[in-house]
Parts: C-alpha cells; structure tokens; sequence
C-alpha cells in the first residue's frame, strides 16, 4: 500500500477542516430562520379592480411586486427576508424584524404617485363639499376609485395631531385634471429638510423627460397665476393629495423650474422624530418604485422569539443525545475505528456549519426543519463508517491480513454507500422541488449533508483506515474478526 497519496488526501483533508474551524471561530454563524430567531411573517393578496379579469401576464405582475417588495425590506436593512410567492399569494417573512408597524405600511403601501393641475379647490366650509367627490372621513381603500388617467375630485391629506385621540380635522378636496407625470418619471428620492422650516420633506429627481414635463408645467403654472388664475400643482401619491403647491413667485411665466427637482411636504403635526421617519419611509417607497399592483392583507403577525430558541434549543439536544449514543455505540464496538467514526462526524459538523455559514452571505436561513434534516444526516454519516468497517471485517474474515482488507473493503462498501445516498439525493430533490416553505429546507440540509457524507468517507475515512492498517492500532481483534484459533485446534486434535 501506497502510503504517500493517503497522507495527502488526509492532509488537505484536515486543512479543510481547520480553515472551517477559522471561519467559524472568526465570529461566522448561520442566519436563523423566522421559527428559529422569531420576526415578522405575513401574506398578502393581489387584488384586482372590481369587474377586471385578470390579465395574461398576472404571474409576471406578481413577480415583479415581489422584486418592489424586497427592495424596500434590503433597503431598511433586515437580514435575510424570504419574500416569495405560494400561488399567486405573496409570503414575506422577516427574520428578527421587530417594527411590525413600520414594516406593515411598507409592505403594503402600493405608492402610485401621479401630478395634476388643480381645477378647483374645494373647501370645507363650502355647502356643496360633502355632495361632491369622496368622503374624505372614511379610510382610503373604502373610498370612491379615482383614476389618475381621468382626474377627477379628490381628497387632501389631513394635519396630524400629536395626540392620537385628537379627531382628525376635515379635509380640502381637489378638483384635478388627468395626470401629467407619473411616478416612473422618478430617478431619486431622499429625504431632506425645507429651507427656512426646519421641516423634513423628501426630495425628488426626475429622469430628463419627467424633468423637461415638470419644467413646461410649471412655466404653464407661472403664467396662470400672474393671470390671477389658480395655479397649483397637486402631488398625489396613492389616490390621496399630499401636497398642492403654488409655482414661486420668482418662476418667471414661461420659463418654469428646471433642474430636474421637486419636494413633497410631509409630517405636518407630526413630532420632528416621527417627520423624519415618515420621510425616510416615503423617500424608500418612492426610490424604489410603486407596487404593479394593490395588496390586500391576509394575515400579518409577530412570532416570538422565545418559542423560535426553545425550539432551536430542543432540535440541538435531541441532535446532542443521539450523536452521544452513537458515540459510545461505535467507541464500544469498533474501537479505534469508532473514534475514526467519530472524527469523521467531527469533520462533517465543522463542515456543514461553515457551509450553510457561507450560504447565509447569499440568502440562505436556517429553519427548524434544516436542523431536522441535520439530524437525520448524523445517523446517514455514521452509517456510511460502519459499511466500510463491516466490509473490513468481512474482508479480514476471508484470510486477508488487515492491511489487504482495509484497501479492497473500501471499493465495495463505497458503491453500496453511493448507491444508498443516490437515492437519498433523489429524495431530497424532489422535496426541494416541489415541496413548498419549511420542507424545502429540510431537503436542501438533507442532500448537502448527504454530500459531504460521500466526500467525507472518500477524503477522510479512506485514508485513514489505511494509514491506521499499518500500524498495530488496527488487530483482527480490534476489528472483530472471527477468531480462527479455537477451529485450528479442533483440526488438530482430529489429526491425532
């Protein structure tokens, strides 16, 4: 036997290891999932206009309210949010997340932003306000539709007091024309704060054609109001007016303001804490593009965090007690090759959790049914040792001297080993293929552990068996052969 591959083979083997075992104690931990760590988990539902049919590219509509939706969660910074689609349903669920208010009007937030020359304001006071256009006191989803393509009347947004059980003052309506620029027109928005106010509000940049469109309307807007005509520019986002400003005195009629800019006011009434927030919030909706399509709110709710360790705690102590019952069955029963076992399963710990480490840099979490699959992985790789050991025995049994027997048992008890694990890998893909939420993560555990099983039996196991061949650590005894001594000396006896 070749001893000099072996040792390479086991070298490269350890230094693997070890480079894992760096990693880790770097500070490298797996990203736990939403049962594991707690956070946010909800499902919301496309909603369609009343009498619309739902149109031929509907799935491709939902994958790209999928995208909207998950640029606004990385762009509030939570680790790893699973945001995808069961059906045609959307499911967000956010590990560690906390601000579930904050994070609901986010989410659900559709953020259509249109612009409109104001035709009329009408106000309160005015006999004919409840006779014409919405009622502005019911919420805004239970108001008449407004289509941004025909104007029409529609509400302002109210001051918000500082106290929460304050009633709301009545709002103005606006009369406006059809929209002249649409929220696609916006290239940035950010949040900043008014010159002269000390007030927050978000800022907007439009793309050169928005740009040259807002530069026209306002040179319109100029000439209308030193006309004495009534010259605003409502600004509508999600089919209530935010805002209606006026063009500024020095807008020469004609020229309009160029730059490419406008501001949207928010927070009147509000805390200058609670401005900022609002601003910051509507800045991300706007920046990162209104939803293709209105949401509905199935369920939404906070999972606690405490249930998510007590189950991590109980998945770790089941996975603890069973690996300690195979330690001891294996030390017991093979010996020096037991501990081989147990090295082995040492290895394939390190090895997994730095992977799914790695994974977490790309997206991956680790569920409670990951951790189940993990589980059953340590009964898969301790399985694999004993077919090699076996084969050994059965080997050294036949009349090869151990050295012989550790090299020919390997061939055997690794395409009995391939092809249990083949089947195992085919289990698993289609689990992961067709299953849906926690199964999937069970499967994916299950066929890396079912992986690194056969490289750890190849790169680790094979090598050192061989190695320990030529030393007195492995006997006939050691590996339980059948002892030969008792039939010899019946044989002999005959003779005489």
């Amino acid at each position: 036997m070749d001893k000099k591959p072996l040792a390479v083979t086991l070298s490269l083997t350890l230094l693997v290891a070890l480079a894992a075992g760096v990693y880790l104690g770097l500070g490298a931990r797996p990203n736990l999932g939403l049962d594991l760590q707690g956070g946010i988990s909800g499902i919301y539902i496309p909603q369609l206009p009343e009498g619309e049919e739902e149109p031929d590219d509907f799935e491709e509509i939902i994958d790209e309210t999928i995208e909207v939706i998950r640029a606004r969660i990385d762009s509030l910074g939570v680790a790893e949010p699973n945001i995808s689609r069961s059906g045609t349903d959307v499911e967000v669920q956010l590990p560690g997340a906390t601000d579930a208010d904050r994070l609901r009007e986010l989410i659900g937030r559709t953020a259509q932003l249109t612009f409109h020359r104001v035709v009329d304001v009408i106000d309160p006071s005015d006999p004919d306000y409840e006779e014409l256009g919405p009622d502005c006191t019911a919420p805004v989803d239970e108001r008449e539709p407004f289509d941004p393509d025909e104007g029409g009347v529609i509400c302002g947004t109210a001051d918000q007091e500082v106290d929460p059980q304050a009633e709301a003052p009545p709002v103005a309506k606006y009369e406006v024309q059809p929209a002249e620029i649409t929220g696609d027109r916006i290239d940035d928005a950010f949040p900043s704060i008014g010159q002269g106010t000390q007030n927050f509000e978000v800022g907007l940049r439009f793309d050169s054609t928005g740009g040259q469109q807002f530069a026209n309307i306002t040179a319109d807007l100029a000439c209308e109001r030193d006309a004495g005509r009534i010259a605003l520019f409502a600004i509508v986002l999600d089919d209530v007016v935010e805002s209606a400003p006026t063009v500024n005195p020095t807008v020469l009629c004609g020229q309009g303001i160029t730059g490419n800019q406008a501001t949207i006011t928010v927070g009147q009434g509000l805390t200058p804490q609670e401005q900022e927030q609002e601003a910051r919030d509507l800045a991300l909706v706007l920046r990162t593009g209104a939803l293709p399509i209105t949401l509905e709110e199935a369920t939404f709710e906070t999972v606690s965090a405490t249930l998510g360790q007590d189950s991590l705690q109980a998945g770790l102590l089941a996975g603890l007690i069973g690996l300690l019952g195979v330690a001891i069955y294996l030390t017991w029963f093979y010996r020096w090759l037991g501990l081989v076992a147990m090295a082995g399963l040492a290895i394939f710990g390190v090895w997994t959790v730095a992977i799914i480490s790695l994974l977490g840099e790309v997206g991956f979490a680790l569920t409670l049914a990951g951790v189940a699959g993990l589980i059953v992985a340590i009964g898969i790789t301790a399985d694999s040792s004993i077919i090699y050991f076996e084969r050994v025995r059965d080997e050294v049994n036949l009349g090869k001297t151990v050295r012989t027997a550790a090299q020919r048992a390997f061939g055997s008890a690794f395409q009995t080993n391939l092809a249990g694990n083949t089947v195992t890998l085919a289990a698993a893909a289609i689990l992961y293929f067709l299953a849906v939420g926690p199964v999937r993560g069970f499967a994916l555990m299950l066929g890396l552990a079912t992986l690194l099983d056969l490289i750890i039996l190849w790169a680790f196991t094979r090598p050192m068996v061989g190695l320990m061949s030529t030393t007195k650590l492995m006997t006939r005894k050691s590996v339980r052969a059948v002892d030969t001594a008792p039939a010899r000396r019946v044989r002999t006896k005959v003779a005489r």
